[in-house]
């Protein structure tokens, strides 16, 4: 697998950016070609922890505020690390205990949760 994939460069020409060949191979797909999608590039720089860029907010000199983008090919019982390289605001609602909203289409099917903290 691609040590790092740039979504932005490659979204244009509707290419698949990355996608697992084997079924042992863990990396992780990243999409955010949708309404809203704003996932710039995604490098893998550990078995599961990747750095993240997200592309700047429009009509902002190069500020990225938020993000929203799909993941596939997790693994259960896996924990995933997510840094987030170009968010550099000096402080975060992070910080003070906010978590990322997620949604999970295998949770919703079968119990009913969609979104959640």
């Amino acid at each position: 697998p691609p040590d790092a994939y740039d979504m932005f460069e490659n979204a244009e020409s509707g290419d698949t950016v990355y996608r697992p060949e084997k079924l042992d191979d863990t990396t992780l797909v990243f999409e955010a070609r949708f309404e809203s999608g704003n996932l710039w590039s995604a490098t893998k720089v550990g078995a599961f922890e990747y750095d993240l860029c997200a592309r700047p907010d429009w009509n902002t000199s190069s500020y990225t505020q938020w993000y929203f983008f799909a993941v596939g090919n997790t693994r259960a019982g896996e924990t995933y690390k997510f840094n987030f390289v170009n968010m550099l605001k000096d402080d975060s609602l992070y910080n003070y205990g906010m978590m990322p909203l997620a949604y999970s289409v295998l949770l919703n099917d079968a119990e009913g949760k969609g979104w959640y903290r």
